[in-house]
């Protein structure tokens, strides 16, 4: 398996930096744009804010990483977003499918360990992780989503189907 440094396969860049107490939340819509914090829990994703004019916010199908609170935690992010502080924002230099996006979270979240809150940062050596080159992903990893989904599908209709 090759190993290669993060920033060979993703373009690495510091999030948006805001906070949310100083934003307007407000309830899903169309217009609403998803705030993700430092959490390890519920893709980060901490509330709904309004569309901060000047500012636009990253793209869906993008990766953030916690630099801090819970360090690695990484997610991929199904909708526009803004970011609080100590994130950074993966965007794929060549177009990957979301089966790969995930299995590079998990790569980089099993460097957790290399990390603790008064030693080594996370923001200064994330570019330099090695994971996997793009070659060495394996095979399984190609189309678990789809897998996933028609295995909870077929569940589901069965479920409905018995009652």
């Amino acid at each position: 398996m090759d190993l290669v440094p993060l920033s060979d396969l993703f373009n690495i860049s510091r999030g948006s930096k805001l906070d949310y107490n100083k934003m307007t939340s407000c309830s899903f819509s169309e217009s609403a744009i998803s705030f993700i914090g430092r959490s390890g829990e519920k893709n980060g994703f901490v509330g709904y804010v309004e569309k901060l004019r000047g500012k636009t916010p990253y793209k869906s199908g993008l990766i953030t990483v916690a630099l801090g609170g819970s360090a690695l935690s990484s997610f991929v992010q199904p909708w526009p977003f803004y970011t609080a502080q100590n994130i950074d924002v993966l965007d794929p230099v060549d177009d990957m499918p979301v089966d790969v996006k995930l299995y590079y979270c998990s790569c980089i979240e099993a460097n957790r360990f290399r990390y603790s809150t008064y030693g080594r940062e996370a923001n200064r050596t994330l570019k330099t992780i090695k994971v996997p080159s793009i070659e060495s992903v394996p095979e399984w990893v190609h189309g678990t989503s789809r897998k996933a989904v028609n295995e909870l599908s077929s569940r589901l209709n069965f479920v409905f189907i018995k009652e």
